[in-house]
């Protein structure tokens, strides 16, 4: 016996909710009857016209909770683990992962566990948007500044390993640096003519 629609469309609904107890109570009652591991739950339970699954509706609606018992769940959460990895690189037809959704609604707290976690933030969706442009294009300026400030180590290793282009993390940087040096030069030109900006 598998996971029949209604109880998929039940682990979404509540992941996508933020309802940790039910959820944990239903997932643990699937795994037990079907025998089946956290990370299998979660690659069975997915949408069939969006392909998104639990941690694609609850990144995206803010519920760490549900993301960080998920990957508690998983085992020793580091970004060494294949497992781990797959889970969080895991797109929806689109092409977006979890990070995708955290970053462009603007969870801060979504987007720093699943990086800390692993989640990739140099993937690309059908677009060719990363998770941080998203971020941008959705006007979530504080998930972009703390990407761009506190990315770490292993961002800069993720995006020397899997280069750049105008729709990802390095692009937005890119653009926004000579925006920053014009917007000192015009204050700079205003102040010379004792005009001070607002």
């Amino acid at each position: 016996m598998a996971l029949t629609g209604d109880e998929i469309d039940e682990l979404l609904y509540l992941a996508r909710t933020g309802e940790s107890k039910e959820f944990e109570s239903l997932s643990s009652a699937l795994c037990e009857r079907e025998k089946l591991t956290t990370s299998e739950l979660i690659a069975a339970a997915k949408d069939d016209l969006s392909g998104n699954g639990i941690l694609h509706m609850a990144a995206a609606n803010g519920h760490v909770v549900i993301i960080r018992n998920l990957c508690n769940a998983l085992g020793s959460p580091t970004p060494q683990i294949a497992q781990m990895n797959s889970i969080l690189s895991s797109q929806n037809y689109a092409g977006n992962t979890a990070l995708h959704w955290a970053a462009l609604n603007g969870h801060l707290e979504c987007v720093k566990f699943l990086l800390d976690h692993g989640a990739d933030p140099t993937i690309t969706n059908q677009r060719g948007h990363d998770a941080i442009y998203e971020a941008e294009l959705n006007g979530k300026a504080e998930v972009v500044d703390w990407v761009l400030k506190e990315g770490g180590q292993e961002l800069d290793e993720s995006i020397a390993q899997n280069g750049t282009n105008k729709n990802t993390v390095v692009g937005v940087a890119e653009k926004t640096t000579p925006k920053v040096e014009e917007t000192e030069k015009i204050t700079e030109k205003l102040e010379d003519m004792e005009i001070k900006p607002e």
